[in-house]
């Protein structure tokens, strides 16, 4: 049974601007502590795709869940991919039976859909 669907687009140009404004602040608000491991050695394009890919997913992720970032944040969750590149969903505050998460990212912009099963 589906109990949520949310999707969310994030212009990369709005969200570097951002970033080039507040590098560390902006990171430490979006990223989880597994995400900021990962987001330390990347180069500084890949460093852009990467918030624009995880906070895409975050908002997308509360949508479905129809709270918004209430009771849980950001850096509460995290976007990770298994072997093969297919992006997952986990936190520790909430817990569903089955998340999907499709997430693809062109020049200008970043798109993030969401299904949560029961």
């Amino acid at each position: 049974m589906i109990i949520g669907i949310g999707t969310d687009l994030v212009e990369k140009k709005k969200l570097q601007k951002i970033y080039e404004k507040y590098p560390k602040r902006f990171s430490e608000k979006i990223l989880s502590d597994c995400e900021k491991n990962i987001f330390s050695k990347l180069s500084s394009k890949k460093k852009v795709d990467f918030l624009c890919s995880s906070f895409s997913a975050k908002e997308a992720y509360v949508k479905a869940l129809g709270t918004g970032f209430r009771g849980i944040y950001p850096p509460d969750i995290t976007i990770s991919r298994d072997r093969l590149g297919k992006p997952n969903i986990s936190t520790k505050k909430l817990n569903h039976n089955k998340f999907h998460l499709s997430i693809t990212n062109t020049e200008s912009y970043t798109l993030s859909f969401v299904v949560i099963e029961k």
